[in-house]
């Protein structure tokens, strides 16, 4: 069998283009045992010097003046405030992570040199740069300079849990008094954050909270949840603590004393009854028993279709609107109904209920409405409003002059385009501006037709940062950046086609 050796100068080689095109030349499948632990220390520093390259692409976009064309090499003095957003088109990722990846290049560049020469010479890799970076970024340069010729020459040699420990204690002690301005600037920005987990379940999260109040939140529910355990709860106590957590933020446990607590989770310990209502989207065919398609929860995303039914079963004081979707699944039209299937209960406040229905099962379905049991009367009031729909969609454009758009122009904004149209936006429409396509000050007209949903951040992108957006037909929206990328933004299928 053939066998092969890497190069003998490949473990003390600077990374760089002569690095990867010996790196290029090696077939790990048939390299000598031996050679392999060469051939990944030889790649570490090869991944880490072209990431500091990238990041200095990235840095140098920050740079570009949006304002000065395509042809210009001009810099403005200060990142520009909108620059992360090229990324965004660019490379296809989230705001977030667009503005996150742009803010710590530039810093890591402007103010972090000696960690940015490091990681472009491959002697430290990208996640202890990144450690370097959350510790000594706003330090004064005299501070940084102390502990990075300290750290620097060791850091190769430490893991980032143990590069971490030693960059905390030098930082406290060079300057106690900025430690302490750091701790108030972040619990500052402290949020709570919720996110779907790859399972389907939910994470719900507070971040930069006060040390002393989260011990006494957590001493609390404890407690409680001990309580519930000796009182005879059949859960494990993270679950009791778990069902805890979500009833004292959702209102289930409101003006509960600690024994009315312990009785109401003894009685029902699976905590299904939250007092506030949430908004959902799911497929009508779903909630009749057709499917197992997920709904969807605005933020956070699918929901199971047995959870799903189990929420709208007991939203009956939510605002129901449905969705009719063409062929594609893409919006058709929607409305309001005030029609409840019967069964369902007022377990909760407020919400939204969305009913998802591809026009050809509602043709189908209004054919024989009884045939639908205890929904007959939804379906009936949804398909006698979708026949009267021609006039129906005139009064949304019927005050044209009107700056702000009325209720049931917003409602149809938020329905047909579901989420901001910023380029890889996800939040929620409802949560956004209204946006004129063309500006009303020029003269833009208040219809669907020149309207959509921006967050904050985008509506400033169009009117501060040198962004164009145009809308060449209801719900598809082009974006031109200043770097010349175009982005059409239409979103995905409400409803997308069987599988």
């Amino acid at each position: 069998m053939l066998v092969q050796r890497a190069p003998e100068d490949l473990a003390v080689m600077a990374p760089g283009p002569e690095l990867a095109a010996a790196l290029a030349r090696i077939d790990v499948t048939v390299l000598a045992s031996g050679d392999l632990p060469v051939v990944l220390a030889a790649r570490s520093r090869q991944r880490s010097h072209e990431e500091a390259e990238f990041l200095g692409v990235i840095a140098e976009m920050g740079w570009r003046d949006p304002f000065a064309g395509l042809s210009s090499v001009a810099h403005t003095e200060v990142p520009s405030r909108y620059a992360a957003d090229e990324l965004r088109v660019g490379l296809a990722w989230t705001r977030q992570a667009a503005a996150a990846t742009h803010s710590y290049a530039a810093e890591l560049v402007t103010e972090l040199p000696q960690v940015f020469a490091a990681l472009r010479a491959g002697e430290i890799d990208p996640a202890k740069a990144r450690v370097f970076h959350r510790h000594l970024l706003g330090l004064p340069p005299a501070h940084i300079q102390t502990i990075c010729q300290a750290l620097l020459p060791k850091a190769g040699r430490l893991t980032t849990g143990q590069l971490a420990a030693r960059l905390a204690r030098m930082v406290i002690a060079l300057d106690p008094d900025r430690a302490r301005e750091q701790y108030e600037h972040a619990v500052a920005e402290r949020g709570v954050v919720a996110y779907l987990n790859p399972d389907a379940t939910a994470t719900l999260t507070g971040h930069a909270l006060p040390p002393d109040q989260v011990a006494a939140a957590s001493q609390r529910i404890h407690q409680l949840a001990l309580q519930a355990k000796r009182a005879g709860h059949p859960g494990r106590l993270d679950q009791i603590k778990a069902d805890l957590y979500l009833g004292l933020l959702n209102g289930r446990f409101n003006q509960m004393s600690r024994a009315q607590i312990i009785t109401e989770l003894l009685d029902q310990p699976e905590g299904d009854s939250p007092a506030t209502g949430i908004e959902i989207s799911v497929e009508l065919a779903t909630l009749l028993g057709h499917n197992d398609h997920p709904g969807t929860t605005p933020g956070l995303g699918a929901i199971l279709a047995h959870i799903a039914r189990r929420i709208v079963a007991r939203q009956r004081r939510a605002q129901w609107r449905f969705t009719l979707t063409d062929r594609r699944g893409h919006f058709a039209y929607g409305g309001i109904t005030r029609q409840r299937p019967t069964g369902t209960a007022r377990t909760a406040e407020g919400g939204i209920v969305e009913l998802l229905i591809p026009i050809e099962l509602l043709h189908e379905l209004a054919k024989d409405p009884r045939s639908t049991g205890n929904w007959a009367r939804v379906i009936a009031d949804i398909a006698e409003q979708y026949a009267e729909g021609e006039p129906h969609t005139q009064e949304l454009d019927g005050n044209l002059g009107r700056r702000l758009p009325r209720q049931q122009l917003r409602r149809h904004i938020h329905q047909r385009d579901r989420v901001c149209k910023g380029p890889g936006c996800r939040r929620a429409a409802t949560t956004a501006d209204f946006d004129h396509t063309r500006d009303h000050q020029y003269g833009g007209p208040t219809t669907a037709a020149n309207g959509g949903p921006l967050c904050k951040h985008d509506h400033n992108l169009k009117t501060k940062g040198g962004w164009e957006l145009d809308q060449p037909q209801p719900g598809v929206f082009v974006w031109y950046t200043p770097l010349g990328q175009i982005y059409r933004s239409r979103g995905d299928p409400i409803l997308p086609p069987p599988f």
